[in-house]
């Protein structure tokens, strides 16, 4: 039974099983991302004032797009709105959630009671994935029953911990390293490669607070000046020193100019060397896994064949075992 949960492989039932699983997976996912949209919500009728309230500095885009300049002011459409959270899906997604939780729910149940080694399941990585996928939900659901959210809605900033139990929910999505051996290579790789990823990290923090104090110091005198503090000079040094320049933060001195384009060569040095050694580790822990599943493909194959010859044994020595009851009788018969 264990081997049908973990091997999709083993037979055709397994298979359909793991397509199962991870069809709920994406289908839940899927709900939660439509979920966050407000023509999906329960009162969707003023999902176009939400678009609206959202939109900066764009006022041809609620005119006609045909070119008539007939412009509709935002407060207009927005005059009878009242803003609420989009954290109430209509009923098809929610039903789509119960659904999914359930199937979660009754495979960590099925893998837990078939595990005999109950303390060394619940200290696996996927397991503990599993089982922080469905916990969120059941939480959520017993903090209205024992008065904690009414208690909790009167601190401010305490529905936070409500709303990081819903974020909490997106960790399904890892649920599918349990089927795909590329993720749990990539898992394995980032396992043994944290001596470069700590390598990395100093890096980075190094460079960051050495160039974000630099560029303080030389564009903080400016004018409507985006270096204002250290702490976003740190933000302007992250984004180039990463190469993802967003260009919310620029220097306009000539010497924070120079600056900052040190700070996006050592920016390319930093992440060149250890990510050449991650890379590496990958590739090494890719052919490791191809050859694991090549050795479990012919373990599986052995095992078939074994499982035949047994068969075809136990004919045989049933067939043997006739003929010497047939002989006995035969003989008996004789020396009467």
């Amino acid at each position: 039974m264990w081997r049908f949960l973990e091997d999709p492989q083993s037979s055709v039932f397994a298979a359909i099983f793991a397509l199962l699983s991870v069809f709920f997976v994406f289908a839940s996912v899927v709900g939660l991302i439509l979920g966050s949209m407000p023509e999906f919500q329960a009162d969707s009728s003023n999902a176009a004032a939400y678009h609206v309230m959202h939109v900066k500095n764009r006022p041809n885009d609620l005119g006609n797009k045909f070119g008539n300049n007939d412009e509709v002011a935002p407060n207009e459409l927005l005059k009878d709105f009242v803003y609420k959270p989009t954290d109430s899906p209509n009923l098809a997604l929610t039903i789509l959630e119960y659904i999914c939780i359930g199937w979660f729910t009754f495979e960590y149940l099925v893998r837990f009671i078939i595990y005999p080694r109950k303390r060394q399941f619940v200290k696996k990585t996927l397991n503990i994935i599993d089982l922080s996928t469905i916990l969120p939900f059941y939480l959520e659901i017993c903090l209205p029953l024992f008065g904690i959210e009414s208690r909790l809605k009167e601190f401010t900033g305490a529905m936070l911990v409500v709303r990081v139990l819903r974020v909490l929910r997106m960790a399904r999505v890892f649920k599918l390293a349990r089927y795909s051996t590329s993720l749990q290579t990539f898992g394995h790789t980032l396992q043994s490669s944290i001596t470069e990823l700590s390598m990395l990290s100093m890096f980075l923090i190094t460079g960051i607070v050495f160039f974000s104090t630099i560029m303080y110091y030389l564009e903080k005198d400016e004018p409507h000046t985006d270096f204002y503090s250290i702490p976003a000079g740190c933000w302007w040094c992250v984004v180039t020193m990463a190469t993802v320049g967003y260009g919310d933060a620029k220097p306009v001195t000539t010497l924070g100019k120079l600056v900052a384009t040190s700070t996006s060569i050592c920016g390319i040095i930093v992440l060149a060397f250890p990510i050449s050694m991650i890379v590496e580790k990958f590739a090494t822990a890719q052919q490791r896994a191809i050859e694991d599943q090549q050795i479990q493909q012919e373990s599986n194959t052995l095992k078939g064949k074994e499982e035949e010859e047994f068969k075809l044994l136990s004919v045989q020595t049933k067939d043997s075992s006739d003929m010497v009851e047939k002989s006995m009788e035969i003989l008996e018969i004789v020396e009467r």
